[in-house]
């Protein structure tokens, strides 16, 4: 019964561990989700901008510091749409790590259970065997008084 306690705890250690890798892969998708929103706000803004330049060309535009401003805005959000990217990238990175860590518990966690129902069943063979033993004797036990 030892192993079978010892495989319990370890059982419980390891459902611990799921249970915490859970968590991180729950929290490194939220950051992700979070960074692929942030992207999404700056593609929608870089839309906008780019659209209410292409209005003041059409229309006349009184002077060229204005246009500058323009430009320098859309150039600024390319960069911060760059940076963005590469920020998903990793937070991308990220989520697929604590997924093949939650991937591992997982597997650590069933073979820990085979283990815990292999003991289970060799335990109760061995009873089994006992007790067939202990009626075999008290039957031929009987046997030979008659």
């Amino acid at each position: 019964m030892s192993k079978l306690d010892t495989l319990k705890r370890i059982e419980q250690v390891r459902e611990f561990r799921k249970d915490e890798a859970e968590i991180e892969v729950h929290k490194a998708w939220k950051a992700l989700r979070t960074e692929q929103e942030a992207l999404a706000a700056l593609e929608k803004l870089l839309t906008d901008t780019t659209v209410g330049l292409e209005r003041k060309k059409i229309g006349n535009i009184a002077n060229t510091y204005e246009l500058t401003i323009y430009y320098d805005y859309i150039d600024m959000l390319y960069k911060k749409i760059d940076e963005q990217v590469l920020v998903i990238k990793q937070k991308d990175e990220e989520l697929n790590e604590k997924q093949l860590i939650l991937v591992e518990t997982y597997k650590e966690l069933k073979t820990v259970g085979i283990l815990k129902d292999k003991v289970v069943y060799e335990d109760n063979k061995r009873k089994t065997t006992i007790e067939q033993r202990q009626m075999d004797f008290a039957y031929l036990s009987r046997l030979t008084r008659q």
